[in-house]
């Protein structure tokens, strides 16, 4: 695997790269505070299928800065397309979690020609009355945590203080993103989506609950929504294998381009 910098719109883009034998392209995107590096397990698997890229989205990985053109949330969705144009990539399957689901939903919904596949991980992007989706300033970081890992205690001590607070420092930008973007919701429009999806979820996410998965499935022609026990919000990372194993399935449903 190989890793570089490339420019868009002014800014240092990491990327992690996997070269492949297949046909396909698939693009991974994280989470806020999160960064590429916790997809390598599941690039080096798929493999097999083609290109595998993997990106660092500015602004909510390392403590990284935000582009000057992205004003809301709205505005990632372009960014990666034109992140994809400056690596020669016309079209891939999309596979994201929380905030990198959100981007590959919209990316979907308004440039469907660069989105062949769909792998959202307790992803965000539908609003349901009454379903919390939980926010780290509104409660203690321990208690956030909790939410975001079925046993936080194995992945908080891997952190160290620097990492802790650029992951808040993350999570305070995309509070303020959130605040300017106006939809934050794509429930009416799910059934614009006609690429095959998988989604995974972990049956105790506590960030963005299992309600919000079921809403996809039933709004996606054809979604299949995969649930997966003693799991949170980041089911990638506490159950790699079982969810190395659907990513496999969904890129075995997608036809090269």
């Amino acid at each position: 695997m190989k890793r570089f910098t490339i420019q868009a719109d002014g800014t240092d883009v990491t990327v992690y790269e996997q070269a492949g034998d297949g046909e396909l392209t698939v693009l991974f995107l994280h989470g806020v505070g999160s960064t590429a590096k916790v997809w390598s397990q599941s690039m080096r698997r798929l493999q097999p299928f083609g290109r595998i890229v993997a990106i660092d989205l500015p602004g909510f990985a390392g403590g990284s800065a935000l582009p000057e053109t992205i004003e809301d949330l709205s505005d990632l969705a372009p960014f990666v397309c034109r992140v994809l144009d400056e690596l020669g990539i016309e079209s891939a399957v999309w596979i994201g979690n929380s905030l990198g689901g959100r981007i590959a939903v919209e990316a979907c919904l308004n440039a469907p020609e660069r989105v062949r596949g769909l792998g959202l991980i307790c992803s965000a992007g539908v609003r349901l009355p009454g379903v919390e989706i939980a926010t780290p300033y509104s409660m203690g970081e321990e208690e956030f945590n909790s939410r975001v890992f079925y046993q936080p205690e194995r992945f908080f001590s891997l952190q160290s203080p620097t990492s802790r607070q650029a992951t808040l420092d993350s999570r305070r930008r995309y509070e303020e993103l959130m605040e300017r973007t106006e939809v934050m919701d794509f429930s009416e429009r799910l059934s614009e989506i006609r690429v095959p999806t998988t989604l995974i979820w972990g049956r105790h996410d506590g960030v963005i609950p299992l309600a919000i998965g079921e809403a996809f499935a039933k709004g996606i022609a054809g979604a299949q929504l995969h649930v997966l026990e003693l799991a949170a919000h980041a089911p990638h990372l506490e159950q790699p294998e079982r969810v190395n194993d659907l990513l496999e399935a969904l890129l075995s449903t997608v036809s090269p381009a």
